[in-house]
């Protein structure tokens, strides 16, 4: 990083509606640093479709190693395995689905599995971290709150900057109210609304405010 970049925002968070591109905006950020040399980690949320095109769940994905990935939730009908082709994805409805307290709507969530993933991302030593999304499904798991905490309000040991995904003012969970207004309130944290407008311009200009 730049000698100038403790003066930058700690962390750019991307709130929008659902299906915006919110996700897309930061793949793409995340692409356009490491081809500069900038060390990127963390982890992105990745839908999952039937073959029929139905969404019928959500896989967890390393950044720095794709292929590290796994179900963070699935309709509670069925557990599926995923199976990739190109830029297809289909699915075999081959398993039972598993038990699991955790629900966010018809969603069953696995957080053993976000867990798996997602937490050593976030210990990785690395210049930015990706992570995608600081939302309902993640926070189930007190560890990765803390973390997430941890690291973009400076507790931590870990000196890196963070470019995340947050859902919008109205379905930020009620329990976690009080950390979202942290976020807010803390003018080291950029927060940026995606659109059909700008979701096309704003890698380029996150990519200014991180390198």
């Amino acid at each position: 990083m730049e000698a100038g970049a403790v003066s930058r925002p700690l962390c750019v968070l991307l709130t929008g509606p659902p299906g915006i591109g919110k996700t897309t905006v930061c793949k793409k950020v995340a692409s356009t640093l490491e081809k500069k040399g900038v060390r990127f980690d963390g982890f992105y949320t990745e839908e999952v479709r039937n073959q029929s095109g139905s969404r019928i769940g959500f896989d967890v994905v390393r950044v720095a190693d794709p292929e590290r990935r796994s179900s963070l939730s699935r309709l509670k009908c069925v557990r599926v395995l995923s199976t990739h082709n190109d830029n297809h994805k289909t699915v075999n409805l081959t398993e039972i689905q598993k038990v699991s307290k955790y629900q966010v709507g018809n969603y069953t969530v696995f957080l053993d599995n976000f867990e798996a993933v997602a937490l050593p991302s976030l210990d990785s030593d690395t210049d930015i971290l990706l992570i995608d999304e600081i939302g309902k499904m993640k926070l189930f798991s007190k560890d990765f709150k803390k973390k997430v905490t941890d690291i973009i309000f400076g507790s931590s040991a870990k000196k890196v900057s963070v470019i995340g995904t947050v859902p919008q003012a109205h379905k930020v969970p009620r329990q976690h109210a009080a950390l979202f207004e942290r976020m807010l309130a803390d003018d080291r944290i950029k927060i940026l609304n995606v659109s059909h407008g700008n979701r096309n311009d704003l890698p380029d200009e996150i990519v200014r405010c991180l390198s």
